[in-house]
């Protein structure tokens, strides 16, 4: 591992304990409810089948903490980003001794409905974690969970340097730039460093694009067929929309098999015979009802025929605008129930840059056709933009069914598409860096430091702004005490202005060394 990815890796170890900290209890999405099927299974077994199946502990907890829904879904925080809670002088909350000795009855005396029902990969884990400081407090647990979650991040970063290599393997620069924005986008981070299940989906769900990109650029051998169908089955008992995935991964399969068909080995073939006629029997054959429910799992089974309804095309128009409008912003950052969001200018700056990168692309299909010349990196890039439109597809026709049925949007948010956050960040990456060697030419690489830089800035706005809505920021010690308040004894007081200011530093550290690399590369080549 080179100086920069070890420097890289503590640095967005610690920028992802500082979100960890700052973020109060149940202010990440849907925590409590995410938590609620955690300790069900670890003190359970299970989710109870029937209500109420959330804890009396968990229930106090979002009184105090402001989070409780009304009727309508809506709790304090909810179209209030301005609401705070009220705070005690000193390191505890004016209330937080009252959660603390509830006796560990609490945490299996049911009073409410709330608790996800899931697949059950991710609470499984997040169980094991919560066993492991059993006798400790609510917020102890909670955090220890998050912890889980921040593991699962953190082997996504170093997945996407994989990934980046694959796709820039020419290039020495251009991996760490990617795994740089990877590790550093805030709403990436805040998605992944919460107990949700989001983290551990986005993290296999990068597996399976390394594997695609792995079989789309190398071949299919029997370790990746065999690696892939693992992920698969993992994911699908971790979020019920993986299988979306198959479809996108048997486009690399499907390439490789007309490509080099003569040279496919039996083995891979009749791995894959097995698992086509595992899927199609699957309909027919009561035995495999569990197979069957998964891959029609949350589609309702839909009348196809209502797509050619001219309401399709209302909304597909609908879509895109809400997209566009709410949904975008919101890929790069909405906090607080979604009742706040950073700065506007931060999103004018991202959209400038994003539409740099799709001149940049557009340049580079023209070179394409002018020069007749197609490369392993363009392959990669047309499988990479196929397979972020078709997971925009299944979720548009997902939602226009929803919408049939239940007369309203489901409200797609922007962390739905994170599973493929690196593909998405890659052909952004690669389309900015056409445009630059256009305008800085031999400084194209110099140029693509100013992109981490921003994305580090970025990050920090994002994590001050947030902080700011949560807290009294006026001085050192307000904030230190507001700050401390219901979480766990290990960071209560200065050890959050400490870890504050390790990742302060250890971000610079690492754009300076970033720079010298990038400095040293270009001068060799120049």
């Amino acid at each position: 591992m080179s100086s920069q990815l070890k420097l890289l890796s503590v640095a967005a170890f610690f920028n992802a304990l500082s979100w960890i900290i700052l973020i109060p209890i149940w202010q990440y999405p849907d925590e409590q409810a995410h938590f609620a099927q955690v300790q069900d299974v670890a003190e359970l077994g299970s989710v109870p089948k029937m209500p109420p199946d959330t804890s009396l502990e968990i229930a106090l907890s979002e009184e105090i903490l402001g989070t409780t829904r009304d009727e309508f879904g809506n709790n304090k925080f909810t179209y209030h980003p301005e609401y705070k809670l009220t705070y005690a002088p000193g390191f505890s909350g004016p209330q937080e001794s009252a959660i603390a000795s509830l006796p560990k009855s609490a945490r299996t005396q049911l009073v409410k409905r709330e608790a996800t029902l899931n697949p059950p990969l991710y609470y499984f884990v997040g169980a094991f974690s919560y066993k492991l400081f059993y006798g400790s407090s609510l917020s102890s647990r909670v955090y220890a969970a998050r912890f889980v979650s921040a593991i699962f991040f953190l082997t996504t970063i170093a997945l996407s340097y994989q990934i980046g290599s694959l796709i820039f393997a020419k290039n020495k620069i251009l991996p760490l730039v990617l795994v740089s924005l990877v590790a550093f986008k805030p709403m990436m981070v805040f998605a992944s460093t919460g107990v949700l299940p989001d983290t551990l989906t986005n993290f296999l769900f990068t597996l399976i694009l390394f594997f695609s990109l792995k079989i789309l650029s190398s071949g299919l051998t029997i370790l990746r067929l065999l690696g892939l169908i693992v992920v698969l089955i993992l994911g699908i008992l971790t979020r019920q929309q993986f299988i979306i995935a198959i479809p996108i991964v048997s486009l690399p399969i499907v390439y490789q098999l007309i490509k080099n068909w003569r040279r496919i080995n039996r083995p891979i073939l009749m791995i894959l015979s097995l698992v086509v006629l595992v899927i199609f029997w699957s309909f027919f054959v009561p035995q495999l009802a569990q197979v069957r429910s998964r891959i029609l799992a949350e589609m309702n089974q839909p009348n196809l025929i209502l797509i050619f309804n001219p309401k399709f095309l209302e909304h597909i128009g609908w879509t895109i605008n809400h997209s566009i409008a709410e949904v975008l912003p919101w890929y790069w950052g909405v906090y607080k129930w979604l009742s706040l969001t950073v700065p506007h200018i931060n999103y004018q700056v991202i959209n400038r840059i994003i539409a740099l990168a799709l001149l940049g692309l557009i340049i580079r299909f023209f070179l394409i056709f002018k020069n007749k010349r197609f490369t392993n990196q363009d392959l990669i890039l047309l499988f990479m933009i196929f397979a972020s439109a078709f997971y925009f597809l299944v979720f548009l026709i997902w939602d226009y069914f929803f919408r049939l049925r239940y007369g309203y949007s489901f409200g797609i948010q922007g962390r739905y598409f994170f599973p493929l956050v690196v593909a998405h960040l890659s052909i952004l990456l690669m389309g900015l860096f056409q445009i630059f060697e256009v305008i800085f030419k031999r400084y194209a690489k110099l140029a693509t430091l100013m992109i981490v830089f921003l994305m580090i800035i970025f990050n920090d706005v994002s994590l001050a702004h947030v902080s700011s809505s949560y807290y009294d920021t006026s001085s050192f010690t307000t904030f230190v005490n507001q700050a401390s308040q219901y979480k766990p004894v290990l960071f209560k007081g200065n050890i959050i202005l400490a870890i504050l200011l390790s990742t302060f530093i250890l971000q610079s550290l690492f754009l300076l060394n970033l720079a010298k690399y990038i400095s040293a590369v270009a001068k060799k080549r120049t």
